[in-house]
C-alpha cells in the first residue's frame, strides 16, 4: 500500500499533496518516525531515547544525593558544635541518622513540653519513631513525633537567638531546606537565658 502523493505548481512555488484518507493514524506515525530515522541515519531511535533518559535520571539523582548530603552535613555539624558546648559526650550521634534526635533533645535539656515537664528531652524523639512502628500507634505517635520534633527545634531557637525563635520555626517549617543553615549558622551563639 503506497499513499498517494503529487505535487501541484502554483503562485507560491511547489506544494506537496499527500492523500491520507485511507491511511490510519498509526501508519501515519510509523511513516513520520521511519522518515525522521532516515533523514538522522539512526538505526534504533528507542535505543537513543532510553539511554538518554537513564542519563538524566542518574545525573539528577547525583546531583540530588549531593544537596541532601550537604544539607545532613550541614545539620549535623550544627547540631554537634551545640551539643559539643553543651559538654555532651555523646556530641558525635548528630552525625548519625535518627540519633541525632537524640542529640536534638540533649541540646534543648530539661524543658516543659506542652505543660509537661521533660527530665530526659533527649528520649522523647526517639521514643516517639520507635512507637510510630508499632502498628496500632503509629498515626498518633506520627502526629506527636511531629509536634515533638518542631517544639524542640523551637526551644533550640529560643535558646540562641529568643528574638527571633518563633520567625526561624514558621520558615523551618514552610522551607525545610532552611533548617539544615539555621542550626549551623547558630551553632556557636552562646545561650540566652
Amino acid at each position: 500500500f503506497i499513499p498517494m502523493c503529487a505535487f501541484e505548481r502554483s503562485e507560491k512555488g511547489m506544494k506537496f499533496n499527500m492523500n491520507v484518507s485511507d491511511l490510519k493514524i498509526t501508519e501515519i506515525l510509523d511513516m513520520l518516525f521511519n522518515k525522521i530515522k532516515e533523514m538522522l541515519n539512526l538505526t534504533d531511535l528507542t535505543q537513543m531515547d532510553i539511554k538518554n533518559i537513564t542519563g538524566t535520571i542518574l545525573i539528577s539523582f547525583t546531583i540530588a544525593s549531593i544537596i541532601l548530603f550537604i544539607l545532613w552535613l550541614l545539620r549535623a555539624i550544627g547540631l554537634y558544635k551545640m551539643a559539643k558546648n553543651k559538654g555532651d559526650k555523646y556530641a558525635f550521634l548528630a552525625f548519625i541518622p535518627y540519633f541525632c534526635l537524640y542529640t536534638q533533645g540533649k541540646i534543648v535539656g530539661k524543658t516543659n513540653l506542652f505543660g509537661i515537664d521533660v527530665e530526659h528531652t533527649e528520649l522523647v524523639l526517639p521514643l516517639l519513631i520507635i512507637s510510630s512502628m508499632l502498628p496500632f500507634s503509629k498515626t498518633l505517635a506520627l502526629f506527636l513525633l511531629f509536634i515533638s520534633y518542631f517544639a524542640l527545634l523551637y526551644k533550640i531557637y529560643k535558646l540562641k537567638i529568643p528574638n527571633f525563635a518563633i520567625i526561624l520555626l514558621i520558615l523551618s517549617i514552610i522551607l525545610p531546606i532552611l533548617q539544615p543553615f539555621i542550626l549551623f549558622f547558630i551553632r556557636n551563639k552562646e545561650d540566652v537565658k
